[in-house]
């Protein structure tokens, strides 16, 4: 995997974690987050439903500690359409193997762990059942802090998943300020 293909896919599992748990958070001198809105796209039938009362919050080091579950259908193969907007300019869209990108993320040395501490599934297929996350699961965005001035402003996402056995989608908007 290239090291440009590595960091869009450290991004997009960053947004989308962020989407599951609703984070509102001060790192790197005073840098926040607000959640604006998360919207289930797929209504019901969605293969990934987050609980509505998941929670997390970023320390000063730059931390995550969450807690919430994530229910999920089973699923043998995937592909993820994803588009991210940056103040209403689109940055970033693509289209990825979703299976192969969870596989591949493993040897990553950054998202490896991460999956591995969450307990997320490491490849498909991807069994039903319930995924929890608590606050002694920490995160640690510090290779990532210094990017936050970039992000700066209001970050629209949406990202529309086909499985084997349905489909998920997630729309969301936040906003980076400082």
């Amino acid at each position: 995997m290239s090291l440009a293909m590595s960091k869009n896919l450290s991004v997009v599992f960053y947004v989308l974690l962020i989407s599951v748990f609703g984070v509102v958070f001060a790192c790197n001198g005073g840098y926040k987050l607000k959640v604006r809105k998360i919207q289930n796209c797929a209504g019901a039938e969605g293969i990934l439903i987050p609980h509505e009362n998941g929670t997390a919050v970023l320390t000063k080091k730059c931390e995550i500690k969450m807690r919430g579950c994530v229910e999920m259908k089973a699923f043998k193969q995937a592909t993820v359409k994803y588009a991210i907007k940056k103040d209403g300019v689109k940055v970033m869209e693509g289209s990825e193997d979703l299976c192969e990108r969870m596989e591949n993320a493993r040897s990553h040395p950054t998202i490896g762990p991460m999956m591995k501490t969450l307990n997320l599934p490491e490849k498909c297929p991807v069994q039903a059942g319930t995924i929890c996350s608590d606050p002694t699961q920490i995160i640690s965005i510090e290779p990532y802090k210094q990017m936050l001035s970039l992000a700066r402003g209001r970050i629209e996402v949406e990202a529309e998943i086909q499985h084997d056995t349905g489909k998920s989608c997630i729309r969301m908007q936040f906003d980076i300020v400082k």
